[in-house]
C-alpha cells in the first residue's frame, strides 16, 4: 500500500507548499463533484481516492502528526524532512534541548526514487482519469448528434461514427475520435493528426491532457500540418484542457465540435 507521500506524488522531504500544491492537483482530478455524471464504479473510486488524499494532507501539513507518521511508516531516516522543522523535546525531568536530527543519513535511494508501488499508483491514476475522460465525452457525443457507433481505435482512446439526428440530411456521416495524452503539444499534435489521416470520412480529434502547450504552439502546429496535406480538408484537431475543458477549436471545425465543448464544460458544473 502506497503510504502518504507516494498518494501525493510528493518527495518525503516535500515542504508544506509543495504538499499543498499537489494536493489541490491531485483532489481536484479524483474530487466527487468532478465525477457527478459518471457510474456509481466511478463516483465509488472518487469518493474513496478524496478521502485518502484529505487524510494525507491533512497529516503531511501538521508537524507533529507528520514526524509521528514518518515514524511509524517511512523510517526513522525521513522522520525530519524540509517540510517538518526540527522540534525539541521538553520535560520537568529534563530540560528542551534541540535534537539535531540533520545529522541523520539521507533516505536510502529507494525511499527518494519513485519505485514500482509509486508507478503502479500512477498508472492507475491516469487510467481512472482516461476513463472519466472518455465516459464524459461518450455522453456529450450522444446527446449532441444522437446515433453513435464506436469503431476499433486505431492511434485513438476512442474513435466512434456519428450521423446527425436530424431528419432527411443527406450529409455524410461524422467521425469523432479522441486522444488523451500527458501533454497536448506540438508533438501530441503531429501524431493525432497522423492518425487522422488513415480515417477515410470528415474526423474530429479532441486531443485532451491536464497539461497544455500556449495557443500560439498549437494554432502554429496544426496551420503547418495543413500546409504539408496539401490543402486536404476534412480533420480537425482540437486541443482540449481536461481541467476546465477550454479548447482550441478551428474555425472550421464542424458546428457541432463547438457544442460538444460546452457539453463537456457543463457536465462538470
Amino acid at each position: 500500500m502506497q503510504n502518504f507521500y507516494q498518494l501525493l506524488s510528493v518527495d518525503p522531504g516535500a515542504t508544506p507548499e509543495e504538499i499543498k500544491k499537489a494536493f489541490r492537483a491531485e483532489i481536484a482530478r479524483y474530487h466527487p463533484d468532478k465525477v457527478q455524471h459518471l457510474g456509481k464504479e466511478f463516483q465509488e473510486m472518487a469518493a474513496g481516492r478524496a478521502a485518502a488524499l484529505t487524510e494525507a494532507y491533512r497529516t503531511l501539513m501538521n508537524a507533529e502528526l507528520r514526524a509521528e507518521y514518518d515514524r511509524l511508516h517511512v523510517g526513522a531516516a525521513t522522520a525530519v524532512t524540509a517540510g517538518a522543522p526540527a522540534q525539541t523535546v521538553s520535560s520537568a525531568a529534563q530540560p528542551a534541548r534541540p535534537v539535531h536530527r540533520e545529522a541523520a543519513p539521507p533516505p536510502p535511494a529507494a525511499e527518494r526514487t519513485p519505485g514500482p508501488r509509486f508507478a503502479s499508483e500512477r498508472r492507475d491514476r491516469d487510467d481512472f482519469v482516461r476513463k472519466a475522460t472518455l465516459d464524459r465525452f461518450r455522453a456529450a457525443l450522444s446527446a449532441e448528434v444522437g446515433q453513435v457507433e464506436e469503431v476499433p481505435a486505431r492511434g485513438f482512446d476512442l474513435d466512434c461514427t456519428a450521423r446527425s439526428k436530424k431528419l432527411f440530411t443527406r450529409e455524410e456521416s461524422q467521425r469523432y475520435a479522441v486522444k488523451v495524452v500527458p501533454q497536448v503539444d506540438k508533438v501530441a499534435v503531429q501524431e493525432a493528426w497522423s492518425a487522422a489521416q488513415k480515417a477515410a470520412t470528415p474526423i474530429c480529434v479532441f486531443l485532451m491532457g491536464s497539461k497544455v502547450a500556449p495557443v500560439k504552439e498549437l494554432s502554429d502546429a496544426i496551420t503547418e500540418l495543413r500546409k504539408r496535406s496539401r490543402g486536404q480538408t476534412g480533420i480537425s484537431v482540437i486541443p482540449v484542457d481536461v481541467r476546465d475543458w477550454s479548447a482550441h477549436i478551428p474555425a472550421d471545425a464542424p458546428a457541432a465540435c463547438r457544442n460538444l465543448i460546452k457539453r463537456l464544460r457543463e457536465a462538470g458544473n
